[in-house]
């Protein structure tokens, strides 16, 4: 176990690199690089420490995030603070798992369902399309200033820009109500990884025990993990125009998930018959080069039939054995 000295100096620079990068983002985007992962990694910790108790932080957080968002002048909205409380959530499911072992890494990865879930009310929030409409013309404008300042040749870069600045607007922000909750999702996932490192920091420095950890090779999303994808499927067949970039970011990380399942279904069963990790790094990035349209299917429909299959015998038998 590290000592408190060095737990405390991991948190000053991982909390310096958040504020910097928080420096570099516009207002009131750049408050997400560290209220993200301070409530996370508190509410985390107050779960842990006091049980159910720590539901109240995101019910509490939720009240705050309506009062700002009803402020006047405040230039805050409901997109920029939503995350806030879909953290919360994240973090009081996570601490909550913290005994008896702690949460499996694919059963990690299902708590993020609450910012999964924000994402997907992303594109249908009241005043969405119009920020959009006026992100698209701040960038059609930032990417007019670059064209002009690049030299006059038929270089690859200087074609792409000048084929998106000729797209109509309606079609560029279509293709950001496509991107930009995937985006946010991401970017989310990542702030969460860096509350729960400052979780495990503090908890290092109050002399608790360590936050659990698990291997990704075991990394297995419950059964739960299909409701998203059968909920992104039905919406993108059956529902209207308004929801499919919801059902896209349903579709899209959920088979993420899977094509994290698959590579570690194939991992095991390759190390299980002798074939030294290296060779198999190099052939998973061999294969993601060369294959990608062919490859991240296949390993995603690998991963999907983990589900049913269970290749790795992680299921617990009726016997209470795996």
């Amino acid at each position: 176990m590290p000592s408190r000295g060095l737990s405390l100096a991991r948190v000053v620079l991982l909390l310096g690199a958040l504020t910097l990068a928080a420096l570099g983002t516009p207002w009131p985007w750049a408050l997400l690089w560290l209220l993200a992962p301070l409530v996370l990694a508190g509410s985390l910790l107050l779960a842990w420490r006091f049980g159910r108790a720590a539901w109240l932080l995101p019910v509490a957080l939720a009240a705050l995030v309506a009062l700002a968002e009803a402020a006047p002048g405040s230039g805050i909205h409901l997109w920029h603070v939503l995350w806030l409380p879909a953290a919360a959530i994240t973090g009081v499911w996570m601490g909550l798992r913290e005994e008896g072992g702690g949460p499996t890494m694919g059963e990690r990865a299902w708590m993020h369902a609450p910012i999964l879930a924000a994402a997907f009310a992303l594109p249908v929030l009241p005043g969405m399309s119009g920020a959009l409409t006026r992100v698209e013309a701040r960038a059609r404008v930032e990417e007019q200033q670059v064209l002009q300042t690049m030299p006059a040749d038929s270089s690859s870069w200087r074609q792409m820009m000048e084929q998106s600045l000729a797209m109509p607007a309606t079609d560029r922000v279509r293709m950001l109500r496509y991107f930009a909750p995937n985006l946010m999702f991401g970017w989310m996932v990542l702030l969460a990884l860096a509350g729960r490192a400052l979780a495990a920091r503090a908890a290092a420095w109050r002399g608790w025990p360590p936050l659990s950890r698990a291997p990704i090779a075991a990394w297995r999303l419950p059964d739960a993990a299909l409701a998203p994808l059968l909920a992104g499927l039905a919406l993108a067949l059956f529902a209207g125009e308004a929801w499919r970039p919801g059902a896209a970011v349903l579709l899209v990380q959920s088979l993420l998930g899977y094509s994290v399942q698959g590579l570690a279904v194939a991992q095991t069963v390759l190390l299980e018959r002798g074939v030294p990790p290296v060779f198999f790094l190099l052939l998973m990035l061999f294969l993601f080069a060369f294959t990608l349209p062919v490859f991240l299917p296949s390993v995603a429909l690998l991963g999907l039939s983990d589900v049913w299959l269970d290749h790795r015998r992680l299921e617990p038998s009726p016997d209470g054995t795996a």
